[in-house]
């Protein structure tokens, strides 16, 4: 049954539908369940953020500004992808954000799973691009 509905569009339609159903849905959680009260929070947050992060890394500066980029990367950069805008670019920076999650939990003996994964899709993200349904195919006319 489902071979027939696929069957009717091109195989091309039916990737850059799942490409927007990837960033639309994991834009979501990441935004809501992990960036947007950490923005909201404002630098007591950011400081708690950043120095357990890169405190974790060896980094014994600037834990307000590391703390504010994850918090940014979280919310705004997730944004950023759900719309397809700047994409490439905004899932650089949440690949470095789970990158240093993950780190941070393994250095505590907790499970990384949520960051790692969050890392490898928005990796995913990151060589394919935003897809035609974007504001960067708009914008820019191209897949970026």
């Amino acid at each position: 049954m489902i071979d027939f509905i696929l069957d009717k569009k091109p195989y091309q339609y039916w990737r850059n539908i799942g490409l927007l159903i990837l960033r639309l849905i994991v834009g979501y959680f990441l935004f809501f369940n992990h960036g947007l009260d950490k923005l909201f929070a404002g630098p007591e947050k950011w400081v708690k953020l950043g120095s357990l992060g890169m405190g974790s890394l060896g980094i014994s500066f600037g834990h307000v500004f590391f703390g504010f980029m994850a918090a940014f990367s979280e919310s705004i950069c997730s944004l950023l992808v759900i719309l397809g805008l700047f994409t490439r670019p905004a899932s650089f920076l949440i690949i470095l954000t789970m990158g240093v999650a993950g780190l941070f939990h393994v250095r505590r003996g907790e499970s990384p799973e949520s960051a790692f994964l969050y890392l490898v899709v928005y990796f995913a993200i990151f060589l394919i691009g935003a897809g035609p349904y974007s504001l960067d195919r708009i914008i820019w006319k191209k897949n970026s």
